[in-house]
């Protein structure tokens, strides 16, 4: 299966705004979709994958990383998106050049600072009204202290709480909220990620 990979050759303007010529350009690369969206941080990750000879782009590319997500959604012919890039220290096992595809991925930059003085056993603010919760865990930052004189060292930043994203299902009520933390990776990926495996070891025989 080919994968491309969209490029707006052009900048953004500061409104925002994009030139006809280029909806001209996505007007024309979505007859042919729909597409798996490839999101890359860098050129340096990015150029393996277009050295690649199973690999064809459609020679248009999104500059702004930023937004490049939401651009992806708003104006191609998207079916899935795939976020690229280096997973490292992710598990031992795997090697350079490996295919992984998780089974869940979660938001952790999502929380709730708690106050220091406080603990567990301390509600938090806004948590009795479902804003926030306790189920997940949290991160205590004295646990991770280094060069302390004593094993009883605090840290002022005491606790961070780990929170769910507000998520608003296309299947659900509208406007009525829903809270979700670990999300399923979608198992049309899973297939992919088989099929590009074949292709690295026909590659490698």
């Amino acid at each position: 299966m080919m994968i491309s990979f969209f490029m707006l050759n052009r900048q953004l303007q500061a409104d925002a705004a994009l030139s006809a010529e280029t909806y001209k350009s996505i007007d024309e690369a979505n007859q042919s979709g729909p597409y798996l969206g490839l999101v890359i941080p860098n050129a340096f990750e990015m150029n393996p994958l277009l050295q690649s000879p199973n690999f064809t782009s459609t020679n248009l590319t999104i500059d702004v990383s930023g937004i490049t997500t939401q651009l992806l959604l708003s104006l191609f012919n998207i079916e899935g998106v795939v976020h690229y890039g280096i997973a490292g220290n992710a598990n031992p096992s795997i090697n350079i050049a490996d295919v992984v595809i998780p089974q869940y991925w979660a938001h952790t930059a999502l929380w709730n600072w708690q106050r220091y003085g406080q603990g567990p056993e301390n509600e938090l603010p806004l948590e009795a009204s479902g804003d926030y919760t306790r189920e997940i865990g949290y991160l205590k930052f004295a646990n991770y202290t280094v060069n302390a004189s004593s094993s009883a060292y605090d840290n002022l930043l005491n606790n961070i709480w780990y929170q769910p994203e507000e998520v608003f299902p296309i299947d659900g009520t509208p406007e009525e909220r829903q809270h979700a933390f670990w999300v399923p990776v979608d198992p049309l990926y899973y297939n992919i990620s088989k099929k590009l495996e074949v292709i690295a070891r026909l590659e490698e025989a």
